[in-house]
């Protein structure tokens, strides 16, 4: 079952993927009018209008990041926790990393070196690194072993630090990681990115671990919108809120997470 929804999600979303979406209506367009379809045609090029100009021209993909990103703050209180768990998603190509001999990384590092600075300061507490590869065919270094030479390189004791390198996916980090764990008293820091934690947050409660977020990796201001954008700008954060919002709906409906919007 969990290879199932791991497959279909990743074609859907190769499918959904706005510059893919996009792309695959304007060659519908062009298509349906070169064999004279004009209902079809009238359709996808209406589409097309629709749903580029909502993400090019406004702002309403950042603002859907950032309905994500603030719905749970930064953790102000003492480290009342048991241990701390960071996901993956912020290493780079791992065939690059292999034949380079170096940590591949990518813009969600900000897991990553908060996971390590925390640590630092709390050497005492049990550090989770969770993930395998979200990508279909996995090739190289896998998450897990990058992360272990990321922090092998920075010089990071590695005496506390634990990896689940198994999971592909959100809600495979969590149940992993709840088997991993076992019964705990007190709650894990949680480390993802802030428009991710939604979901994290969701499948990690499903899985029955009380987690505590710490949500790094900002994409937007908490109370003001960047308006107007590049189209690129523009692209990217339509890429992060349609892939989170619909991965949301997604696992409310297949059941692994009990909630659509998880509340702090």
């Amino acid at each position: 079952m969990d290879t199932g929804f791991f497959f279909v999600s990743k074609i859907a979303w190769f499918l959904l993927k706005p510059m893919h979406s996009l792309l695959f209506l304007l060659l519908a367009w062009l298509l349906f009018r070169g064999l004279a379809w004009r209902v079809l045609a009238r359709l996808s090029g209406l589409l097309l209008i629709v749903y580029g100009g909502l993400i090019l021209l406004t702002p309403l993909p950042e603002w859907a990041v950032r309905t994500l990103e603030n719905r749970f703050a930064v953790p102000v209180s003492g480290p009342q926790f048991s241990g701390i768990i960071v996901l993956g998603g912020a290493t780079g190509n791992g065939r690059i990393a292999a034949a380079r001999g170096e940590a591949s990384l990518n813009g969600n590092v900000e897991r990553l070196t908060t996971a390590m600075a925390l640590h630092r300061a709390l050497p005492d507490r049990p550090l989770i690194v969770s993930g395998f590869s979200g990508r279909l065919v996995p090739s190289g270094l896998n998450e897990a072993e990058i992360t272990r030479m990321f922090f092998q390189q920075q010089g990071l004791p590695m005496a506390q630090v634990r990896f689940e390198a198994k999971s592909r996916n959100t809600a495979e980090n969590a149940r992993l990681s709840a088997a991993l764990i076992g019964q705990t008293e007190r709650p894990w820091l949680l480390i993802t990115s802030a428009w991710h934690m939604p979901r994290a947050v969701a499948s990690f409660r499903a899985a029955g671990l009380s987690v505590l977020p710490h949500p790094v990796d900002f994409r937007t201001e908490p109370d003001s919108l960047l308006w107007p954008r590049e189209p690129n700008s523009s692209l990217s954060y339509a890429s992060i809120a349609i892939h989170e919002w619909l991965g949301l709906l997604a696992y409310y409906l297949t059941g692994k997470s009990r909630e659509i919007l998880p509340s702090p």
